[in-house]
C-alpha cells in the first residue's frame, strides 16, 4: 500500500523526546526544533516518510527518515526514527538527527 506525501504530517511526531537521567527520571527534550545555532522553532517538512505496514507477528525495527527545513536558518536536516514493534505494537522509538552533510548527530531520546 502507497501513500502519497502529503498524507503525512509532523504533528505525526511528538513534540519531546526523552532522555533517561539514570536514577533521576526522564528529561525531556524539544524534537521539533532546528538542530543548528539559530535554534528555530518552526519546521517544514520537506520529505516525508512512507507509511508501512507492520505484520502482527514478531520482531521488527523500520527507519523512518523525516526530512525537514528550518524556517529561520534555511537549512534542512533529518530527524531519524527507528521504531521496534513486537507483535505488531510499538514498543518505543529512538530518534537521531542527521545534519545536511550526512552526517549522524547522534541519539536526541526516544518516545
Amino acid at each position: 500500500m502507497r501513500y502519497l506525501a502529503s498524507d503525512r504530517t509532523l504533528d505525526e511526531l511528538p513534540d519531546r523526546v526523552y532522555v533517561a537521567l539514570g536514577r533521576r527520571g526522564m528529561e525531556p527534550l524539544l524534537l521539533k526544533e532546528c538542530t543548528y545555532e539559530c535554534d528555530g522553532k518552526e519546521l517544514t517538512l520537506i520529505e516525508p516518510p512512507e507509511k508501512q505496514k507492520i505484520p502482527n507477528e514478531g520482531n521488527l525495527e523500520i527507519e523512518e527518515d523525516w526530512l525537514v527545513e528550518c524556517t529561520k536558518c534555511n537549512r534542512q536536516f533529518t530527524i531519524r526514527c527507528k521504531i521496534h514493534y513486537f507483535e505488531g505494537e510499538r514498543l518505543d522509538t529512538q530518534v537521531n538527527l542527521i545534519d545536511d552533510d550526512g552526517k549522524d548527530l547522534g541519539w536526541l531520546g526516544s518516545y
